[in-house]
């Protein structure tokens, strides 16, 4: 199910930047149900850090997301005073491209704001393009902590750099950045795959595929 959410990010991003692609996807899961939702300053200063000002700018001005007031207003706001927020193309009157509940929502959402979270990640400041990878490898890891669908088969290169606004090429430098943050133990990119393991202490947000 993390996977879907990650190809809608990737297909409904109206720019290609990757803060831009990581605010759609964690935008839409909070607005998954209804087209709306509600979001913070410390959510967004914690998924974006300085580039969340100018992914939102990009959005309200594509249409994609609508605030009800500036976008100053959103990034300072608090948790008892949140920011309510609508995706237009996620109303109900909208085709529905998710079929899950609430439950599963929750949950979902809950995993990509662990993942993203994550105290490692966050202590070496990585930025949204390197998070996008650890959000691509958490949802595509078997519970042993391996890449991919089968043993050694990993992930194909081409679809994990395409999602991470990256070329084929950039991939090993943003998975050296995840090894250094304990996030993966291991990573290849060689043979057109990316094979490698999560750390073990991040197994528990491995997806199950």
């Amino acid at each position: 199910m993390p996977g879907s959410l990650l190809d809608y990010a990737a297909a409904h991003a109206p720019f290609s930047q990757a803060e831009v692609r990581l605010a759609v996807l964690m935008l839409a899961l909070r607005a998954a149900r209804d087209g709306t939702g509600n979001v913070t300053g410390q959510d967004l200063a914690g998924w974006l850090q300085d580039a969340a000002e100018p992914a939102l700018q990009q959005l309200v001005g594509a249409g994609w997301l609508r605030l009800p007031g500036a976008i100053a207003g959103a990034l300072a706001s608090r948790p008892e005073d949140a920011t309510a927020f609508t995706v237009p193309t996620l109303l109900p009157e909208q085709p529905r491209p998710f079929a899950f509940g609430k439950t599963t929502r929750s949950k979902i959402s809950g995993w990509a704001q662990k993942v993203l979270g994550d105290r490692k990640i966050r202590k070496k400041k990585l930025g949204a393009t390197t998070r996008l990878l650890a959000l691509y490898t958490a949802a595509h890891t078997r519970l042993d902590g391996s890449l991919g669908p089968a043993e050694d088969d990993g992930l194909d290169l081409d679809q994990a750099a395409a999602f991470c606004a990256l070329s084929p090429g950039q991939v090993a430098e943003h998975a050296g950045l995840l090894i250094a943050a304990d996030w993966l133990s291991e990573a290849d990119t060689t043979a057109n795959r990316l094979r490698g393991r999560l750390a073990e202490r991040v197994w528990p947000l491995a997806a199950l595929l």
